[in-house]
């Protein structure tokens, strides 16, 4: 279902993520631990499409996440521990987001919201 090759991950010089190549079946259960600043956030945010990354491979369910983002994100979720991420959003303007994200058409998203 998931797999990583190589991924690195660089914020100037400061080297996050390095080379790291996991591969987590379907079924399997993973959880990340380490101290702060050792990649976890980082490689959890790539995996999920909404951070960029420099090198590397994320494949989920053999689509590629630089090649079909759109493809990953339509099967896969990401929930942070802070949802202050989309603060800035009315309800309705975060789901014509959602909406976008998924390619809803202007005439199915009316109906369904």
């Amino acid at each position: 279902m998931l797999n990583i090759q190589n991924l690195t991950k660089r914020y100037g010089d400061k080297l996050a993520v390095n080379d790291l190549s996991l591969r987590i079946a379907p079924g399997e259960i993973y959880g990340f631990i380490g101290h702060n600043g050792a990649g976890k956030t980082t490689t959890l945010k790539a995996t999920a499409g909404i951070m960029a990354f420099d090198s590397g491979r994320i494949l989920i369910n053999g689509k590629d996440m630089k090649t079909d983002p759109l493809g990953c994100k339509s099967i896969m979720a990401y929930i942070p521990d802070n949802p202050d991420l989309y603060e800035f959003m009315s309800g309705i303007k975060y789901l014509n987001f959602i909406a976008d994200v998924f390619g809803v058409s202007a005439a199915d998203r009316a109906a369904r919201i």
